[in-house]
């Protein structure tokens, strides 16, 4: 009995080392036709996987001239100054079948002025919430991924504006408020897609279209957002492990133009560490505009973001 004992766990050790060496030779991270593809910030993923994904960013405008209070013909208090922005964003992702995953994220952003006159100027605005979604594969073949996603979206703005509320007042608003908690709900479908021309370059697309509340009290408008990122692998032909994606999108969505109107156009540049067959690392530069409700023009943002990713 003892000698039958002793071969059943030296063959469950047996196997669970050839699990475990099988498992750890697995590549996890989304390829295609040998090319790695890197993780972007302003869009998902086509891929159906397992990962948890953190995202951590800064910004600032370039310096802006605040026209401050209209009355009549002229502006009073305007102030000149810089704008100041930071996001976070949390996913997990599980994967129930080869064609199918579920998605959570957290997600916050705020921008703030850099000195006092700005924060008197546009105030303080901060943007939280999460998103759950399904993504679904469509096809998959040697070079070509294509997914659709579905999600819903729950967020809420909270703006603080002295400048606002002292128009209200001069206007003779009857309930004039300095701090607005505006609550914002949508739905949202995309296509997603991936695809390698070899194991060096590779391009990933996207589009959504959404529909839901708006930062504006009693508004409900439908919103685009769509792009690529064409990329290049350095390490199947230098053995450097890393890699670069330069990309192009556009949004309306509220997560990105905040309580504003209009669209905003992201210009991206990421390198990231593709020597992993289990997490990626990389740092995003992106430069994007938005239309800021305080000002007469957009605002030009140059953001940095540093992303770490985890497959399982």
């Amino acid at each position: 009995m003892k000698k039958y004992i002793l071969i059943s766990i030296i063959l469950v050790l047996g196997l669970t080392k050839i699990w475990a060496q099988e498992n750890k030779n697995q590549i996890k991270v989304p390829v295609l036709n040998g090319h790695h593809f890197l993780t972007a910030s302003h869009f998902k993923s086509s891929f159906i996987n397992t990962s948890l994904q953190a995202n951590l960013g800064f910004g600032a405008t370039s310096v802006l001239d605040i026209p401050g209070i209209k009355v009549g013909d002229y502006h009073i208090f305007g102030f000149k100054g810089r704008i100041m922005f930071f996001n976070a964003h949390v996913e997990y992702q599980q994967r129930f079948t080869p064609w199918m995953a579920m998605y959570f994220t957290y997600d916050m952003t705020g921008r703030v002025g850099t000195d006092m006159s700005m924060i008197l100027a546009d105030g303080v605005n901060t943007m939280s919430g999460g998103e759950i979604g399904i993504i679904l594969r469509l096809m998959q073949s040697k070079k070509l991924n294509l997914s659709t996603k579905i999600n819903a979206q729950n967020l809420t703005g909270n703006f603080i504006n002295v400048l606002e509320y002292v128009e209200e007042i001069i206007d003779n608003n009857p309930n004039p408020s300095v701090i607005k908690k505006v609550p914002a709900m949508s739905l949202e479908v995309g296509l997603l897609g991936a695809y390698a021309f070899n194991p060096t370059y590779g391009i990933q697309f996207h589009g959504e279209v959404g529909y839901g509340e708006s930062f504006e009290r009693g508004s409900s408008d439908a919103y685009i957002s769509g792009g690529f990122s064409a990329e290049a692998d350095l390490r199947p032909s230098t053995e450097i492990p890393l890699g670069f994606g330069l990309g192009y999108s556009i949004s309306s969505a509220p997560e990105v133009v905040m309580n504003n109107d209009g669209y905003s156009n992201l210009i991206n540049a990421k390198v990231g560490y593709t020597g992993s067959k289990e997490f990626e690392l990389g740092l995003q530069y992106t430069l994007y505009n938005i239309h800021i409700n305080s000002i007469d023009d957009d605002g030009y943002i140059n953001n940095i973001m540093l992303m770490l990713k985890f497959y399982f």
